[in-house]
């Protein structure tokens, strides 16, 4: 993981090339995502906004925004995968509880941090295998950091409330985690426009700026492996 920073006047080209190098990304096998941070939408001291805008925005070669889905299934494919290769189950059901056992092992660091990503993955395959689809949308959902879903789902997968400012790292984490095993390369995040920080009240931009360079530490102690972080401002 690295982190890099393009400032510029307004209109010299920083949005243009911060697009540019997401499309060459993602042509390398990256996925993409781009934040514009913002006061009210989008405020740094508050990361699982962040995080929600970031899963909203997720971008593949083939999917132009909104990828998640496409990238957890293809997750959970290539789980299959590796365990008809190792194992070759001899039914539906044993081929379930060997792809949960596999995933436990995969996502084993990251439940450490944030037990509630693996467990809405393993409730978001079980729903997709029981023919629940109303439910696994919702189980998405709460794992792309949207708000208020449903007492119902949330019960579905054991987990509590929604995404906090350091349960988004956590699923940060979960994240990298199944974009490599899936066969990305890694994740470019852009932050765009965080010279706005420079306009909020004093007490808001110390907690903005504690907020990146709480990420910005983390990405430089390896905590997040393939992700690099594109500021602009």
């Amino acid at each position: 993981g690295v982190f890099k920073a393009v400032r510029g006047e307004y209109g010299s080209g920083k949005t243009f090339f911060s697009r540019w190098l997401q499309e060459r990304a993602r042509r390398l096998g990256f996925v993409s995502s781009e934040v514009q941070v913002s006061e009210t939408q989008t405020p740094l001291h508050r990361l699982e906004t962040v995080y929600r805008r970031l899963c909203e925005h997720l971008a593949t070669s083939d999917c132009r925004s909104g990828a998640l889905r496409t990238v957890v299934d293809s997750w959970f494919y290539t789980l299959e995968q590796d365990v008809l290769q190792a194992t070759g189950p001899d039914s539906d059901a044993a081929l379930l509880e060997a792809t949960e056992r596999l995933l436990e092992q995969r996502l084993a660091t990251v439940s450490e941090r944030a037990p509630a990503f693996a467990a809405c993955l393993r409730a978001y395959r079980r729903a997709l295998a029981a023919g629940e689809p109303d439910l696994a949308d919702g189980l998405l959902a709460w794992l792309s950091g949207q708000p208020n879903v449903g007492a119902r789902i949330r019960r579905a997968a054991g987990i509590k409330g929604d995404i906090d400012h350091y349960g988004a790292l956590g699923c940060l984490q979960g994240l990298l985690t199944i974009l490599r095993d899936a066969g990305f390369r890694g994740l470019v995040l852009v932050l765009d426009e965080v010279e706005t920080l420079q306009r909020v009240r004093g007490d808001v931009r110390d907690r903005g700026l504690n907020a990146l360079r709480q990420l910005m530490d983390e990405i430089d102690a390896g905590r997040y492996p393939g992700l690099y972080l594109l500021l602009t401002g």
